[in-house]
């Protein structure tokens, strides 16, 4: 999958927007899964073109309590913003 791909890129903004949404709900509120359905793995980084996620990452998600998963959407918004400087995406 190639990284100026228009539907990444767009699955890529509304992964960011929905990083932004969770991150700013309260800390008692549910946490839903970042997974866009979009899972190949990226061989650079290790992480699933999609969700941003790496292997370990994909299968720990249940276990991960609240602030483990809000931990994890604050890293995806991280590399989604590394992504974007990397690849000149919007």
């Amino acid at each position: 999958m190639n990284t100026a791909d228009p539907v990444l890129a767009a699955v890529h903004a509304a992964l960011r927007e929905r990083a932004a949404v969770v991150l700013a709900q309260p800390s008692g509120q549910p946490v839903p899964s970042p997974c866009v359905s979009l899972c190949q793995m990226q061989s650079d980084t290790g992480w699933c073109w999609g969700c941003r996620r790496s292997l370990n990452e994909i299968a720990n998600w249940s276990s991960l309590g609240t602030h483990g998963k809000r931990a994890m959407w604050r890293a995806i918004s991280v590399r989604l913003g590394h992504a974007v400087v990397a690849t000149g995406a919007t």
